[in-house]
């Protein structure tokens, strides 16, 4: 009966079979999501159950993001791997293109095709590296390909992006580099040069519409002999084959990639006059489990005063409902109406940076010279500096320029889709499997781009929230070598600043839930800065009670009260006072792990390095920088773990 009324597909493209015995064997956390078959509303469902209306003959299946739109055109397949939702965007922009370039495409994580690639049509790779390692779900796929004998041919034709952060010198575009290479190694024909994006250069999707644009439609229409569909200009314009009715009533579409789960409780952690930084516990579905260490991601909302800003510019009333019909593969909600104000606060990134295509958008829709050529501008010399280091959104363009009658199709179809944020857990499952905690800082500033404020999509949502609201979430693992390790004997150092101290909160209580059961565990030390004891030490009695039961050594540095700190401002200051006491608990085995930003990141590094020249020098060996990199690099991601964020 339900394949009667909805259309199944795995959650996870690349869950790898797992037994659970209970009374019977069992797939465990196998998932899959249902979508009402084409032609079925729940009214029309429930009124077919009561014998009021008969069952259609034969339904067709709803197209999903997954699956291929409904458009002609020879057949695309774009594969992305991606752990932050970026990479898995831009798979959906471009395939969300393909239909007006006279492709029909379907999307895929790279897991799904990791016994071979499809045959008979391109093929597009857009993926990142994670510490110089695949993402999550491009693992499988990549293991493949390093597999493969050399008289295995791949005859497909393909083309890749990456994604990567260039401050990550060493494994930078690692990943996608390497696929590239393989590819071609096994008899691949590669369509065009590899793209690629810096997100330390903050543009990325500029970046990608750059390459798609000039770059991969060239060269695929080219080689395939396919020219644009008919209408394609204006579609990829202005609303790229979107159509979009108004009425006035509301209704709402869930996502269906996550879990639902319950606020239990949030509070404020700072005192004024520092950054504000909060605590929020929930309460997790049944069959959501998680280690300590690992991440939790929520799907935000966008800021309310964001969304009413999209209504005015656009004379949209509140409950004012849309409903999209689209010609390319999409990730909006189709077929069924939505009001405005849930489609502008759950399915699109209203805040990012306007890119070079949606700018070319908008001197297209303009229709005073000013405005073009002001735009114009914009384009040729100071892209960089006025939009993306401005982080200046399409939005606030449409709003200094209210002449320029951009449709509104256009307006959604330019947007990235709602991507989740991935935060650290602060809680260990020890204490309560049930429950998790995240421990964040509010992003609430002066907007560069001289409109308003610049506040953060997911720490606005979040610092939102009140007990019993819903949230919706996904665990995501961290790196298998950012957990506790295994063996009780083994020393932790651990090393952060401000909200970077969210995994260590959840690896020590861990350790004090173990002492509590009468496991005996080797030392922990934590080196934690902030800027003053009584305004953002986060978790300090609770810190200082877990000491007590010799869970953790604390080890403070307050920026702005030296002196309560035995004169240390910063982490690096007392690690270089404790050194020998680090180099010994690193003879005896010790497992490092840093959180916090680059700086952060970067000052322990530092530390380290020098430290093993220390080391060298009490073992009669020369140091050197170069002996010390070496070192590092042999350590990394062994017994030398970090988390480190922009």
């Amino acid at each position: 009966m339900l394949l009667q009324y909805f259309d199944f597909a795995p959650q996870d493209q690349s869950y790898n079979l797992q037994i659970k015995s209970t009374l019977t064997i069992k797939p465990k956390d196998f998932f899959m999501r249902a979508t009402l078959r084409e032609g079925w509303t729940a009214t029309k469902i429930e009124r077919s159950l009561s014998g009021s209306i008969r069952t259609p003959a034969s339904t067709k299946s709803q197209p999903a993001a997954t699956s291929k739109p409904k458009t002609e055109g020879l057949p695309l397949s774009v594969l992305y791997g991606s752990n932050s939702g970026t990479c898995e965007a831009f798979a959906q922009t471009l395939a969300a293109d393909a239909g007006a370039k006279g492709f029909n495409a379907t999307v895929q994580t790279l897991d799904s095709a990791k016994q071979s690639l499809p045959p008979g049509q391109p093929v597009v790779i857009i993926t990142a590296s994670y510490e110089g390692e695949p993402c999550d779900n491009a693992a499988h796929f990549y293991d493949w390909l390093q597999n493969l004998n050399d008289g295995e041919r791949i005859e497909s034709d393909y083309a890749v992006f990456g994604c990567g952060h260039s401050d990550w010198s060493k494994t930078f575009h690692k990943i996608p580099n390497s696929i590239d290479a393989l590819l071609e190694q096994h008899g691949g024909s590669r369509m065009c040069a590899r793209g690629s994006a810096d997100a330390a250069k903050g543009d990325m999707m500029s970046a990608f519409q750059t390459w798609e644009d000039d770059i991969f439609w060239p060269a695929v229409q080219k080689k395939y002999g396919v020219s644009d569909a008919d209408g394609a200009s204006e579609a990829v314009g202005l609303g790229q084959g979107l159509t979009i009715s108004v009425t006035s009533q509301r209704a709402s579409r869930l996502r269906a990639d996550v879990s639902e789960a319950k606020v239990v409780e949030t509070r404020l952690l700072t005192a004024p006059g520092v950054p504000e930084k909060r605590h929020i516990e929930l309460q997790l579905p049944s069959e959501m489990t998680y280690r300590a260490g690992d991440y939790l991601a929520i799907l935000p909302l966008n800021p309310t005063e964001t969304v009413h800003r999209v209504l005015s510019r656009f004379s949209l009333a509140w409950d004012a409902l849309l409903q999209i019909d689209s010609k390319s593969n999409t990730t909006l909600p189709t077929k069924h109406p939505i009001s405005a104000f849930d489609l502008f606060s759950a399915y699109l990134e209203l805040s990012q940076p306007a890119t070079k295509r949606s700018i070319s958008m908008l001197i297209e829709a303009s229709k005073e010279p000013q405005t073009k050529q002001t735009l114009q501008n914009l384009l040729e010399t100071d892209f960089d500096a006025q939009i993306t280091q401005r982080r200046v959104s399409l939005l606030t363009l449409l709003e200094r320029h209210p002449t320029i009658d951009l449709p509104l199709s256009a307006f959604v179809a330019s947007q990235m889709s709602m991507r989740v944020r991935q935060y650290s857990i602060s809680s260990s499952p020890l204490a309560d499997p049930r429950r998790a905690t995240l421990t964040y800082a509010v992003l609430d500033a002066e907007a560069l781009s001289g409109h308003g404020r610049h506040v953060g999509v997911a720490s606005w949502y979040l610092s939102h929230l009140k007990p019993g609201d819903i949230v919706h979430v996904a665990v995501k693992a961290s790196h298998q070598a950012f957990h506790l390790p295994v063996d009780s004997g083994v020393p932790v150092l651990m090393f952060c600043a401000g909200t970077g101290l969210a995994p260590f909160r959840s690896f020590v209580q861990e350790r004090a839930a173990q002492i509590g059961a009468g496991r005996k565990l080797a030392p922990a030390h934590l080196y934690y800065g902030c800027r003053h004891p009584d305004r953002d030490s986060l978790y300090a009695d609770e810190l200082a009670r877990w000491e007590k039961m010799e869970a953790v050594t604390l080890h403070y540095a307050y920026s702005q009260a030296p002196e309560r700190s035995h004169g240390y401002k910063h982490i690096d200051e007392a690690m270089r006072a404790d050194g020998q006491l680090l180099l010994d608990l690193w003879d005896a085995d010790a497992r490092v792990f840093v959180c916090g930003s680059r700086d952060v990141g970067d000052s322990v590094k530092n530390v380290c390095m020098d430290l093993a020249k220390d080391w060298a020098r009490q073992r009669g060996k020369e140091p050197s920088d170069e002996r010390a990199n070496e070192w590092f690099d042999s350590v990394r991601n062994e017994r030398f773990s970090t988390d480190v964020f922009a």
